[in-house]
């Protein structure tokens, strides 16, 4: 029983710091999204990302935080801080565990939140299964070309799709082939090179994940920024290979017209060669590379930020066990 109260008082926290820190990042995400509007593109999409993963990052090491207090305990007895409270107040701790379940309410509002992450998680699950059986059918159909270093599927459909989290593989049809030229091409080729170098698949999913916790339409807005911000990074990877901006801009009008959406079932893990940013993209490129922001402030606020985490365990200690003793009692 004692194991189980304390897991129950680890998962609250854990569930009153991501509620509470998603709550604090969707009230900052409108002056972080407007603040870094006219940043460089890479620049801007790691300030995003680390918006996106704030929450969840800070509640676990607020959880740690908490939990400090007791594994110093194990070594340095002097710093056991259980031993100071009553026998009836709640124990926050890895070795003194608490000898009584809590009340019914809390039960209710952990098997709520534990239930609610554990539905989404199922169902993001099930979603990346299925498009990795529809990436394995494009694979199975695609012919390697070693030249173009992708993989052409036989189909006059127009598409261009980059499938895969951690070894992302280029899908060209041959309709697109036939319908850009060769130097459009090469560009199509820099921008879907540049996202598999920055694991741009993998990043999307983790701040999907990451975001979870914050108000829908924020979220929505700081998803959409983030897309638009990686976007962006790659045009100017492939306008600095290509040394013309104007011709990048062109050839994502062009195979934008050309192209159509990719499946629904392959979304997950794959990112096309277009979208609804096209008219942000266009425009970006018809201006001088931006380099303004300064992402190197804003990592070490979030370092020195998750250090004071650490650092406060004590008092951050004391306040979740006084909360939580109101909430279980």
């Amino acid at each position: 029983m004692s194991v189980l109260g304390v897991t129950q008082l680890i998962l609250l926290a854990g569930l009153s710091f991501v509620l509470l820190l998603g709550s604090l990042a969707s009230c900052c995400a409108p002056l972080v999204l407007s603040g870094t509007a006219s940043w460089a593109p890479e620049r801007r999409h790691r300030a995003l990302l680390l918006l996106s993963v704030a929450p969840v990052v800070f509640a676990s090491f607020g959880v740690l935080a908490v939990l400090t207090p007791s594994l110093l305990g194990v070594v340095w007895p002097v710093y056991d801080h259980c031993l100071r409270h009553e026998d009836h107040h709640v124990h926050l701790c890895l070795v003194h565990l608490p000898q009584h379940l809590g009340n019914a309410p809390s039960w209710i509002v952990l098997m709520l939140g534990v239930g609610w992450m554990s539905i989404r998680s199922v169902s993001a699950l099930a979603e990346l299964c299925r498009a990795s059986k529809c990436a394995t059918r494009l694979r199975v159909q695609g012919k390697s070309d070693s030249e173009l270093d992708a993989h052409i599927l036989p189909t006059s459909a127009p598409l261009c799709l980059l499938v895969g989290l951690l070894k992302p593989t280029l899908f060209l049809s041959q309709g697109l082939l036939a319908g850009v030229g060769r130097e459009q091409i090469a560009i199509i080729l820099h921008h879907e090179r540049a996202h598999a170098a920055r694991r741009d698949i993998l990043v999307r999913l983790v701040a999907r994940a990451g975001t979870l916790f914050l108000l829908p339409r924020v979220r929505k807005h700081v998803l959409a920024a983030l897309e638009l911000a990686a976007e962006q990074s790659c045009d100017e990877v492939a306008a600095s290979r290509v040394g013309d901006r104007l011709q990048v801009a062109e050839t994502i009008l062009k195979v934008e017209r050309l192209l159509q959406m990719p499946a629904s079932g392959v979304s997950p893990i794959a990112v096309a060669f277009g979208g609804l940013s096209v008219p942000e993209r266009v425009l970006a490129l018809l201006e001088a590379p931006r380099q303004s922001g300064n992402i190197l402030w804003l990592s070490a606020g979030f370092t020195l930020t998750l250090c004071g985490v650490l650092a406060a365990s004590g008092p951050l200690h004391h306040i979740t066990e006084s909360l939580l003793q109101a909430l279980v009692h």
